[in-house]
């Protein structure tokens, strides 16, 4: 699965393919992050420029939307999801912060802004910590790029933070628990 930055689509390629499979279009306009959770349902950050940007979802094998999550949506550079299917999306743009989804919900439960200035991409460790990929630049509150490490249900980085050797990171993978591969 990749989001074509260039392009409204999304295009997924089975295993060891290297043509498309689907591409999907839509109810995209930019799209930004992508993930899928236990389930194959693929969220899509979806960046509209005179319009209400939001996240999509799209259940495996559908090429169009079943829900569209606008609540806490801003600029969605990085989306995840952990084992319990809550969704994670970073806004990078102000108000620079990391808003939680429970499964199934359109609107955020829990708002992460704790040294958070920039994040880009988010991943979930084996351990069920959020990362959080941070390039530092927006002037929210964070100080520095960086990699953040937030424990599950904390608001607060653990205070390992990963900086040396860093300019303005993007993206960051620990593992992925999908039923889905990426490619």
């Amino acid at each position: 699965m990749t989001n074509n930055g260039g392009a409204p689509t999304v295009t997924e390629y089975l295993k060891g393919s290297t043509e498309p499979h689907m591409t999907i279009t839509k109810g995209l306009t930019y799209p930004i992050g992508i993930a899928i959770d236990h389930h194959g349902n693929l969220y899509v950050g979806n960046h509209v420029l005179y319009g209400t940007t939001n996240v999509q979802v799209y259940p495996p094998g559908r090429k169009s939307p079943t829900r569209t999550i606008t609540d806490g949506v801003v600029w969605p550079t990085g989306i995840t999801v952990d084992a319990k299917d809550t969704l994670y999306v970073a806004n990078d743009s102000p108000p620079c912060n990391v808003e939680e989804y429970r499964a199934g919900q359109n609107h955020p439960y829990r708002t992460i802004t704790d040294e958070i200035d920039g994040p880009g991409g988010l991943s979930i460790g084996k351990n069920g910590w959020l990362y959080v990929s941070d390039e530092g630049l927006q002037g929210c509150s964070g100080l520095r790029p960086a990699i953040l490490e937030f424990r599950p249900d904390s608001l607060q980085p653990s205070g390992k933070m990963i900086s040396k050797g860093l300019h303005t990171p993007w993206e960051s993978r620990t593992f992925r628990p999908s039923s889905r591969k990426l490619t």
